[in-house]
């Protein structure tokens, strides 16, 4: 689904996705090049990889990638997830969840 540029270019806090927007891309280093050049304010980028969930169409485990904003100065605040996403490195695809 392709949404219209004016309804792109007003990313929520910054994130470049809007939710449930798919779009290709060649590695999981360049989808996370793309979110660090994003520069979302006070954000850390966290990479996990599950074998449990997998991508329907290809059947290979998704890596999911989440987006945390800080809502504290301290190391243990509370933290808030701005984006999630899912990457299938089998088809080179990835999702924004929310």
């Amino acid at each position: 689904m392709v949404h219209p540029a004016r309804v792109k270019s007003k990313g929520l806090n910054g994130v470049p996705h809007l939710p449930f927007q798919e779009f290709a891309v060649p590695s999981l280093e360049a989808f996370l090049s793309v979110l660090k050049k994003a520069k979302i304010r006070d954000s850390e980028i966290e990479v996990s990889s599950s074998v449990e969930s997998q991508h329907t169409m290809c059947s290979r485990p998704l890596i999911h990638v989440l987006v945390m904003t800080a809502k504290g100065s301290g190391p243990a605040e509370y933290r808030d997830l701005a984006a999630l996403y899912q990457y299938c490195p089998g088809c080179r695809t990835a999702v924004r969840i929310l």
